[in-house]
């Protein structure tokens, strides 16, 4: 398979560039890659390209060969918004949650939180979460790296720049009539779409009513944990859209 890598930089055919020192890293030190081999690298306008290492030394030099037609995003763009969870839990839910095309976290403040960190903590977190999230994305073959960040509690938030609004509530289960896949009919392509879900322990009944105003849907039958749902609705999605 292809290695794939991600830039900021604005690439164009026939460019020769240097890569970053982390690329530089694994290209040399994993890879090991020599002058002639070729790689993918997405730039920072999300465009990717095949490109072949020219030397390597301190940092590898590459050369831009062609673009690549290609479109591996989900036709829509869902913002999981979920509170932390307990041990590695988060960690693997958004590396899978990126495999299936996330586009970006919204780590929230639920009542029933049992991760509660302060801001150095937090930022701490952010890194080893987007070093997660971009090596899930080479590996997946995204063209879009999702963000992630941390947001106020949901009875906060303002979610007025989506065009839905999905509330995952567990009470629903036993509500055929609040089946996701009733949800998604409405999904149109490049759609923003917020979907929130609970912690372990759900949602407490204050949180319940303030999100009763957006569109309350089931996860099926079962109670899902809570890093299981989110990835049970973007695998919905896809089967959905693509």
């Amino acid at each position: 398979m292809m290695q794939r890598y991600f830039t900021d930089e604005t690439l164009t055919v026939d460019e020769v560039f240097a890569a970053s020192a982390g690329d530089t890293h694994h290209m040399k030190n994993v890879m090991r890659f020599r002058p002639e081999d070729t790689f993918h690298m997405v730039d920072g306008d999300q465009h990717t390209f095949l490109c072949e290492v020219i030397s390597v030394e301190e940092t590898v030099e590459c050369r831009v060969l062609e673009a690549v037609e290609e479109s591996p995003e989900l036709p829509v763009h869902v913002f999981l918004y979920c509170p932390l969870l307990k041990g590695e839990k988060f960690d693997w839910m958004i590396q899978k949650a990126t495999e299936l095309g996330a586009h970006a976290f919204r780590i929230y403040d639920a009542d029933r939180s049992i991760v509660k960190l302060d801001d150095k903590k937090r930022g701490k977190r952010l890194e080893r979460y987007g070093k997660i999230i971009r090596e899930a994305s080479e590996q997946s073959r995204r063209q879009h790296i999702p963000d992630i960040s941390f947001v106020p509690a949901v009875k906060q938030l303002s979610f007025e720049e989506f065009d839905h609004v999905l509330f995952a509530f567990e009470g629903n289960a036993s509500n055929p009539a609040a089946a996701l896949h009733e949800a998604l009919q409405s999904l149109r392509e490049g759609d923003h779409i917020a979907f929130i879900f609970g912690p372990e322990g759900g949602f407490t009944e204050s949180e319940t009513e303030e999100l009763s105003s957006h569109n309350s849907i089931r996860l099926g039958p079962r109670i899902l944990r809570a890093e299981t749902a989110p990835l049970y609705a973007l695998s919905a999605i896809s089967a959905k859209l693509e």
